[in-house]
């Protein structure tokens, strides 16, 4: 598998412009400390990134990519009106992420012919339901690795559907986070 440039594509064009406004949202994303503002700015990233997968032809992770930005507006406003201190039913989140959850592998079981490989979905799926599971949850660190994970599993999809920025994407992705921890390990050590 190689990645190919095509710029007499005006499709694949298109879809690279659409993957270059999901890096920007994503690597802003990525040394955010603020969950509100992580998943966000994740779901601005995601629906780029789903409009950029659907231009190429990969609409199972197009449609997973969607998903994914649907459920961080909505975990995002749950986490806002909770931070701004309006009531929120405490079990509203779990409702959500049952409800995504659902969503996610109905998605994945109905579209996985379109895309690359089923165990490749799968794959994606699983880390999909974690980075779901850290929306739900305290911290960053389930949401983080799964979005760690995911990004691997999704370099070897743009590959194979031929998206440069989405490989930068997913790598940039993958080594920005591997800095926040690391940036977070020096700040401990210098702590003790």
């Amino acid at each position: 598998m190689t990645i190919e440039f095509r710029f007499d594509d005006p499709v694949w064009i298109v879809s690279q412009v659409f993957a270059f406004f999901a890096l920007v949202f994503l690597v802003w994303s990525f040394q955010m400390k603020n969950k509100i503002v992580i998943m966000l700015l994740m779901g601005l990233g995601s629906a780029f990134l789903g409009l950029s997968a659907i231009c190429l032809g990969n609409y199972s992770v197009g449609m997973l990519f969607w998903l994914t930005a649907v459920w961080n507006f909505v975990f995002t406003y749950l986490d806002w009106r909770i931070s701004r201190g309006k009531r929120v039913h405490p079990k509203l989140k779990y409702i959500f992420a049952g409800i995504f959850a659902i969503l996610t592998i109905t998605a994945t079981s109905f579209l996985w012919t379109l895309g690359m490989a089923l165990w490749l979905e799968i794959m994606i799926c699983v880390t999909l339901l974690g980075l779901i599971l850290g929306s739900v949850l305290k911290g960053t660190n389930i949401m983080r690795v799964s979005f760690i994970t995911n990004r691997v599993f999704n370099i070897i999809n743009h590959i194979h559907f031929n998206n440069p920025i989405g490989v930068i994407i997913a790598s940039t992705a993958i080594g920005s986070n591997v800095v926040f921890y690391i940036r977070q390990m020096i700040a401990k050590n210098n702590a003790e």
